[in-house]
Parts: C-alpha cells; sequence; structure tokens
C-alpha cells in the first residue's frame, strides 16, 4: 500500500509525529553532545530497574514520568538524563513496530492505540538513566530455576506454578525476571519467539511460534527482595590478567582458565567487574565492550572519550569448592527465639551481651535458622536484616503467625573472628617520603625469602599506627596479590599517602602457627557414587591418629598429588571438621580418586 492510500488525517498525524519526535531527536543530541563536551567526560550509564505501570487495555500504554515519580517515590532522579522502553517479552521499540506518541525525559513513555495500524499497542515497560544512587547494582536474584522443558507443546515456566512448587521461594511480586537456555543462552542468542517473559505470568515459549517447530529449553530466576535470594553467595577471588596499555583491558574468560586452572568454574552464574581502585563500572564510566559469563570483560581503549580504559578486575560467581572460604565471620549468635512477638536478634543488644566479641561496624550480617536453613529457605517474611539494627523476624508477619528461631553472625576484621585464618606476619618496607608507598609483593618476596608464598589468596593493608584503608581515605592505586599494595602521594588531596603495613593469607606453613600435618589417608575410591574421605569414617578406621578437631585439610590426586582445586572436579565438601567428598554426579565424566591430610595443632 503506498501512501496515497492512507487517510490525509493518518499521514498528516504520523508525519507531525515523526516530526515532533525528530525535533526531540535533535535537541537531545544536541543537549547531551553539549554536556558531554563541556564536561569532558563520558555519561555514565547507570539504569533504574524496569517499570510496566500501565498496559493497552484502555487508550493505550501510558508510562508517565510524573505519574511513575508519583508510584515509585525516591526511585527514580527528578530529572533523567535518558530513557527506554521495550515491550515485556523483550523486543526494542523499533522491532515492535509500533507508532510512539512521547518517549522522553519530561513526559515519559507513551504509545496511543490510535496511532497503531491495528489499533493496539504492544505492553511496554520503561527505565531511566540517573546518577548512581538510583540504581541498584547489586541486584539480589533467586536461584534459577527450570520447571518444564519443550518436549509439550512448550517451555512453561509459569510464575504461579513456580510458587506452589517452591513455597517461599520467590517473592510474591518479582521485579524482574530473566531467562536463559540451560546452556547459559540469553533469549536474544537463542533466537526464539517467546510467547511471554514477566513478572506476572512468568517465561512461556511455545513450539508452535517457532521456525524449527521446538522451543530451547529454558531457565528463569526472579529479582527479589534480598530476604528471597542466596545469601551465602560464592565469590571467587578477584582477578586482573590484563592493563590498558594496549587496545585495552581484556579479562577474557578464556585466558583466566588457562592461566589459573581448576580456580574458576566452567560455567560462571555471574560476573562482577570493578577497577583496581574499587569503583563500579557504573562510577568509572567507561563504555563496556562486553561484559557476560561466556566472553568474560572487556573495555576498549577506542570507545571511550579519552580513549584510555580505566583498569578493570573481575570475579566469577561459582559453587562453594571454587571460593574463597577463608571469609571471616563471627560465631553464630542466638540470643532470642520466636516464643514471644518473634524473634529478635539486635545487634545492640549483642554487642552488650557480648562486650568485644562483634566489632562496632561489621560489614555484613548471615542469619539462618537452628536448623541450617537459609533465609530463603525457610520461607519466613522477614522484617530487619542490616548492620545496623540486626535481624528481626516478627509473627505477625508470617503467614501461620510464627517465625522460626534463627541465629546471626557478622562480617568483622579477622580480630573478632573465631576462625584461625592463616595470614603472614606484617610487612612493612616501604615508606611515603618518596613518591608514596610501595609495598610490592616481588620485592617482598627477594627481601624475605621463604617467608611469603608464591601466589597468596588475599592481601590486607593497614596502616601503622592500625587503621584500615577505608578508614585512613587514601585513594589506593593498587591492592592485590599479584603486584601488592601502591599507595601514590600524587592521588592524595594532601599529596601524601598514610605509611601502611601488608600481610598475605597464604597455606600455614607460611603463617606464625604450629600445625602438624597428619599422613595422608585414602579410603575410598571413585568407582560408585564417589570419593568420600569423611572425617567421621577416617576417625572410625584410624582410631587415635586424627585430631578431634583439625584446623586444615588438603585434598590431593592419588597418582600425581594435583591439588583437588586444580583438577577441575566439583567439589561437594572439602572442610576440616567433615572431610572431602567428591561426587560422580557432580562431574561430567567422574571424580578423580584422592587422599586427603589433616592438620592440628602441634
Amino acid at each position: 500500500m503506498n501512501a496515497n492510500n492512507f487517510p490525509y488525517s493518518y499521514t498528516s498525524a504520523v508525519s507531525t509525529i515523526m516530526i515532533n519526535m525528530l525535533s526531540v531527536a535533535i535537541f537531545s543530541g544536541l543537549f547531551f553532545a553539549s554536556n558531554q563536551l563541556s564536561a569532558g567526560v563520558p555519561f555514565q550509564k547507570c539504569w533504574t530497574q524496569w517499570y510496566d505501570r500501565d498496559d493497552p487495555s484502555g487508550s493505550g500504554d501510558w508510562e508517565t514520568l510524573s505519574h511513575l515519580h508519583k508510584e515509585n517515590p525516591g526511585k527514580i532522579c527528578p530529572k533523567p538524563v535518558a530513557i527506554q522502553a521495550q515491550t515485556l517479552t523483550g523486543l526494542s521499540v523499533a522491532a515492535a513496530g509500533d507508532v510512539i506518541y512521547r518517549s522522553d525525559t519530561t513526559a515519559g513513555f507513551v504509545c496511543r492505540n490510535q496511532d497503531q495500524r491495528n489499533k493496539k499497542c504492544n505492553d511496554y515497560r520503561v527505565r531511566f538513566s540517573c546518577p548512581p544512587s538510583y540504581c541498584n547494582e547489586d541486584v539480589c536474584w533467586t536461584k534459577w530455576y527450570d520447571r518444564d522443558n519443550p518436549s509439550g507443546t512448550g517451555d512453561w515456566e509459569i510464575l504461579s506454578y513456580l510458587n506452589k512448587e517452591n513455597p517461599g521461594m520467590i517473592c510474591p511480586k518479582p521485579v524482574a525476571i530473566q531467562a536463559q537456555t540451560l546452556t547459559g543462552l540469553s533469549v536474544a542468542a537463542a533466537g526464539d519467539v517467546i510467547y511471554r517473559s514477566d513478572t506476572t505470568a512468568g517465561f512461556v515459549c511455545r513450539n508452535q511460534d517457532q521456525h524449527n517447530k521446538k522451543c530451547n529449553d529454558y531457565r528463569v530466576r526472579f529479582s527479589c527482595p534480598p530476604s528471597y535470594c542466596d545469601e551465602d553467595v560464592c565469590w571467587t577471588k578477584w582477578y586482573d590478567r590484563d592493563n590498558p596499555s594496549g587496545t585495552g583491558d581484556w579479562e577474557d574468560l578464556s585466558d583466566l582458565h588457562k592461566e589459573n586452572p581448576g580456580k574458576i568454574c566452567p560455567k560462571p552464574a555471574a560476573i562482577q567487574a570493578q577497577t583496581l581502585t574499587g569503583l563500579s563500572v557504573a562510577a568509572a564510566g567507561d563504555v563496556i565492550y562486553r561484559k557476560d559469563t561466556t566472553a568474560g570483560f572487556i573495555c576498549r581503549n577506542k570507545d571511550q572519550h579519552n580513549k584510555k580504559c580505566s583498569d578493570y578486575r573481575v570475579r566469577f560467581s561459582c559453587p562453594p569448592s571454587y571460593c574463597d572460604e577463608n571469609v571471616c565471620w563471627t560465631k553464630w549468635y542466638d540470643r532470642d527465639d520466636p516464643s514471644g512477638s518473634g524473634d529478635w536478634e539486635i545487634l545492640s543488644y549483642l554487642h552488650k551481651e557480648n562486650p568485644g566479641k562483634i566489632c562496632p561496624k561489621p560489614a555484613a550480617i548471615q542469619a539462618q535458622t537452628l536448623t541450617g536453613l537459609s533465609v530463603a529457605a525457610a520461607g519466613d517474611v522477614i522484617y530487619r536484616s542490616d548492620t545496623t539494627a540486626g535481624f528481626v523476624c516478627r509473627n505477625q508477619d508470617q503467614h501461620n503467625k510464627k517465625c522460626n528461631d534463627y541465629r546471626v553472625r557478622f562480617s568483622c576484621p579477622p580480630s573478632y573472628c573465631d576462625k584461625d585464618v592463616c595470614w603472614t606476619q606484617w610487612f612493612d618496607r616501604d615508606d611515603p617520603s618518596g613518591s608514596g608507598d610501595w609495598e610490592i609483593l616481588s620485592h617482598l618476596h627477594k627481601e624475605h625469602p621463604g617467608k611469603i608464598c608464591p601466589k597468596p589468596a588475599a592481601i590486607q593493608a593497614q596502616t601503622l599506627t592500625g587503621l584500615s584503608v577505608a578508614a585512613a581515605g587514601d585513594v589506593i592505586y593498587r591492592s592485590d596479590t599479584t603486584t601488592g599494595f601502591v599507595c601514590r602521594n600524587q592521588d592524595q588531596r594532601n599529596k601524601k599517602c598514610n605509611d601502611y603495613r601488608v600481610r598475605f593469607s597464604c597455606p600455614p606453613s607460611y603463617c606464625n602457627e604450629d600445625v602438624c600435618w597428619t599422613p595422608w589417608y585414602d579410603r575410598d575410591d571413585p568407582s560408585e557414587s564417589g570419593d568420600w574421605e569423611t572425617l567421621s569414617d577416617l576417625h572410625k578406621e584410624n582410631p587415635g591418629k586424627i585430631c578431634e578437631h583439625p584446623q586444615y585439610i588438603e585434598a590431593v590426586t592419588t597418582d600425581t598429588n594435583t591439588p583437588a582445586n586444580s583438577t577441575g572436579d566439583i567439589i561437594f565438601i572439602s572442610s576440616p571438621t567433615k572431610g572431602f567428598i567428591c561426587r560422580n554426579e557432580d562431574q561430567d565424566c567422574g571424580c578423580l580418586d584422592y587422599k586427603v591430610r589433616f592438620g592440628c595443632r602441634c
């Protein structure tokens, strides 16, 4: 059909709309360009969550900014610098094909049914670009769920069914949904036509809609309040394999796998990146070329306004066996039970009742039931869980009017923890009288032969007066287990760093501890369900040979003495109090054969 066949009023309206939109686009482009040029830095792309306040059942889809401000106080900045819109199924506006009446940072987004050829808009959601304080970078996601496969009419990951089959694990009203194939492909990469993907219905892929009449097999997860998420998120240590001195900063996952065998799981669930000085990607303001769990992280110099990326490090979310288990947590505390109005594990009371045992300002809090269930698994509605108030579960908020009985622990400096964390002595090889304080690991190795392990697992720094880096307030140029610690005077407001000392987390033999190791034990092989080197069985089979409460455990293969964490096997348990378990069901080709030994106090 050519333009002459359209009624004049329709073509005139469309022309007017397009001219108005073009004018807005030109004005916006000039405005943003002038702002960027005057500021001299690229815009920091921090996006709010998606909002969907209307549907096209009436006169259209009206995602107006004034209404969104009223309905979501404090969640959207007063003057956003950009807006994005997409259908609830994830299609861009261009792909959806609707004629849009308005899409800007003043009015918001409006699609009118009267402007469409079929007289009906798609259903849209919007988000806004705001200062970082309006964005939630630490999105809390549930675990992945896969309740269906496409062997029937398609893959139906229905939210109502998921709620019934997983009581208490998914919040009643998720704020977002993500879907990916079981092999980790995004919906866009998989190429399927998706019938539905939203936080009301869930996710539906119908075989009949596909070119080959068959959907991929998908899994889904939901963004919920923190109490519904897995609180024991297992992150690997930070890795920094490249710097932007060449074409950019290429933290390739394939290269990281090769350079750190067995340290990063084959298929990470998530990736995080930050600059070496601790800035988030959003705060750094760089344009990122790639950041995902397939390729890794790539920042290209040519994409930046100043032609130079910041220097980044990355870490990955993996099964617990790949993570640093030497997290410093206090012991568990249980000061209350739900026999009254609920379970009130108040931090101020815990401080009074346990003087000197919990740091004044914990960095994190964890809660679990006395039977070991996470908050998400227990399914209770939690009134408060933070490092200011502590933890509160109120009976009145529960469906059955009764909370579970909880205990809590806090993340504090090592001196407050009940673990014998293995740290070297403190080293102080430099002071800031020159260009800064350079506690370089290679120099420390030369100056203290045999005192620091070749590849430390972690580094800590503090001033000579005992202040943490955060408390001292200096801008730190580098702090990692490859280079060491560097504070440059030129980076400070007063042009002078504090004087720092450092220490490193190493195997016990490098620490100031008297550790005695047992002989190696190999009580099982992986011929059946796996290799079960459990401490309880080893105690029974070797009476008096292993201390009752070992402090450390080491596991290596029986043939080549390869450490378990370097073999690529997924380890189910490796604990000095429980022993070592590798299950065949977790591997592609079964477990290797391991032997273990335990570190006891001499």
